[in-house]
């Protein structure tokens, strides 16, 4: 019992640093990541208690590395993540294009949390923003909506055959064998 603990927890730092590295790589095109992709992809392997996990430590480990360690930016980024995670966790057993839904819905949301932080904390113009976050916001959504119809399966195969499952069994996913 011990050991499946501590290989849960090897597992969820593995894949917070996958997470982590790929954002931080991807960072000088702005809004192209696969963060979505992963969140989509984790919240049907790892469910939403080691989900959680990965988007706590992820939202800290991101606002420490850019050092926007405050509240403003980690509450929103935070629930954004975690939003996406969740709805992926709850959309798991569904096809592929339900999933790609959730991805752009999600990261659209995402934008949008930050706007209505902005506005509130921040007291930028709401017009103003919102049509210069525009371009962004359809990056973001296009980037979600593609990694996850192109990648999702294969990586969700991938962590599959490593046998270590982070939910329990009753809660595994079946991938879509259509989408391959």
């Amino acid at each position: 019992m011990r050991k499946k603990l501590i290989l849960k927890v090897v597992v969820t730092a593995i894949l917070t640093a996958i997470i982590f590295v790929q954002e931080e790589a991807l960072s000088f095109i702005p809004n192209v990541q696969l963060t979505v992709l992963l969140l989509v992809l984790y919240g049907a392997y790892c469910g939403p208690k080691w989900g959680t996990a990965i988007v706590l430590m992820h939202v800290l480990l991101d606002n420490l590395f850019v050092g926007s360690m405050t509240l403003y930016v980690i509450l929103p980024m935070f629930i954004g993540w975690e939003t996406i995670m969740l709805a992926s966790y709850f959309v798991r057993k569904k096809n592929i294009y339900v999933k790609a839904t959730v991805a752009g819905i999600g990261a659209l949301l995402y934008c949008w949390i930050f706007v209505l932080s902005s506005v509130v904390f921040y007291k930028v113009d709401f017009k103003a923003y919102v049509i210069a976050d525009i371009p962004f916001e359809i990056v973001l959504v296009a980037c979600s909506v593609i990694t996850v119809l192109w990648l999702y399966n294969p990586l969700y195969k991938a962590l599959k055959k490593n046998d270590v499952y982070l939910i329990d069994n009753d809660e595994q996913v079946i991938i879509d064998q259509t989408n391959e």
